[in-house]
């Protein structure tokens, strides 16, 4: 028609590209956050110290145990049950040195079957404001390998 400033097709046309830019600008903003996430220091070293947990310790003896780990061995990594009653002995400046970050840790292992827990570090307190928790499902073993459990590892990291 004579005279008409907008067409339908330059409305719908306009209606698609805000759509599309919102749908860009969310998507942008969902990555930049999870990178900022990645690449905070706190976090990477929450994961470094949950792998480590899976690791086998540097010595059978736990007075002498310089490096956290808690498997069996490097083929075998199943938690061993000794190493749960060792780290329980600690204290937190002990977890802190062994784990090699600046930052205190706390770790909790809680049996699926029974409920029994096993704690090393100090829980982080209600106010820290800077704290990442992982949790990690880990088989079991005792020392003899007749018995295995499920448990569930909850790591604490926090300033």
């Amino acid at each position: 028609m004579k005279g008409q400033y907008f067409s339908f097709d330059a409305i719908i046309a306009s209606v698609i590209f805000v759509l599309a830019l919102v749908a860009l600008l969310s998507y942008w903003h969902s990555v930049k956050s999870f990178l900022d996430y990645q690449n905070d220091q706190l976090s990477r070293d929450a994961v470094r110290i949950s792998n480590m947990l899976f690791t086998p310790p540097d010595s059978s003896n736990c007075a002498n145990i310089e490096t956290l780990g808690l498997a069996v061995s490097w083929d075998d990594r199943r938690v061993d049950s000794s190493m749960l009653d060792c780290i329980e002995t600690h204290d937190a400046a002990w977890l802190k040195g062994v784990a090699g970050s600046p930052y205190n840790a706390y770790i909790k292992v809680t049996s699926l079957v029974d409920g029994s827990e096993t704690e090393v570090g100090d829980e982080p307190p209600a106010d820290a404001t800077d704290v990442v928790n992982i949790r990690r499902l880990a088989s079991v073993v005792n020392t003899t390998g007749d018995f295995t459990y499920l448990a569930t590892i909850d790591l604490s990291i926090y300033k």
